[in-house]
C-alpha cells in the first residue's frame, strides 16, 4: 500500500501536533507541585499575618521552607523526567530564580516600598508576570493562571480594606493549588 505525498504530510502534521500536546502536558505535570506548594506557602502565610499581624516572620520562614522544599522536589522530579544526558541543564532554574530575587532586591534598594500591602502586591504582580511569561514556552494555562494571578493582585490592592491578606490568601494561594491541581489533571 503506497500513500500520497499529501496524504504523508497530513500524517507527519498529526503527529507534530500530538508530540507538543504531550510535551505541554508533561510541562504542565512538572509544574504542577511547584504551583501547589507556593499556593500553600501563599495561603498559609498570608492567613497568619492577617490574625496575628506580630508574627510578621511568618512570610520569611514560608518563603524560606518553599525554596527548600521546591530544591527538594525539583531534584526529586527530574530525576525521574530527565534524561541523564540532560540533568546538567537544571541550574538553569535555580539561576533563574536567583536573578528574580536578586530583581526584587535591586527594586526595593531603588525604590523602598513604603508599607506591607505594596510588598505583598509587588509579589503578586512579579508571580503572575512570571507565570505569565512561563506560559508563553509552557503552554496557555500557565499564561492564564499568571495572568488571572496579577489581576487578583490588583483587585486586591484596590478593591479591599483591612482582609487584604486574608483575601490575598485565599484567592491567590487558592488560585496557585487550584491550577497546581487542574494542571496536574491532565
Amino acid at each position: 500500500m503506497s500513500i500520497s505525498k499529501d496524504e504523508a504530510s497530513a500524517a507527519l502534521s498529526q503527529i507534530e501536533a500530538a508530540r507538543g500536546r504531550v510535551w505541554e502536558a508533561k510541562a504542565y505535570s512538572h509544574a504542577s507541585p511547584f504551583l501547589i506548594l507556593w499556593g500553600v506557602v501563599w495561603l498559609g502565610a498570608d492567613l497568619v499575618t492577617q490574625f496575628e499581624p506580630r508574627w510578621y516572620w511568618t512570610w520569611p520562614v514560608g518563603v524560606g521552607l518553599g525554596a527548600v522544599a521546591s530544591l527538594v522536589v525539583g531534584y526529586a522530579t527530574s530525576r525521574i523526567t530527565t534524561p541523564k544526558g540532560q540533568r546538567g541543564a537544571a541550574w538553569r532554574n535555580v539561576a533563574l530564580w536567583l536573578v528574580i530575587m536578586g530583581f526584587i532586591t535591586g527594586l526595593f534598594l531603588v525604590l523602598p516600598p513604603v508599607g506591607g500591602r505594596v510588598i505583598h502586591s509587588i509579589f503578586g504582580l512579579l508571580s503572575g508576570a512570571v507565570y505569565a511569561a512561563m506560559g508563553l514556552w509552557l503552554g496557555w494555562r500557565l499564561t492564564a493562571l499568571g495572568v488571572g494571578l496579577a489581576a487578583l493582585t490588583l483587585a486586591g490592592f484596590f478593591l479591599v480594606g483591612s482582609w487584604y491578606a486574608a483575601f490575598m490568601g485565599l484567592v491567590c494561594g487558592g488560585a496557585l493549588i487550584l491550577g497546581g491541581l487542574w494542571m496536574r489533571k491532565l
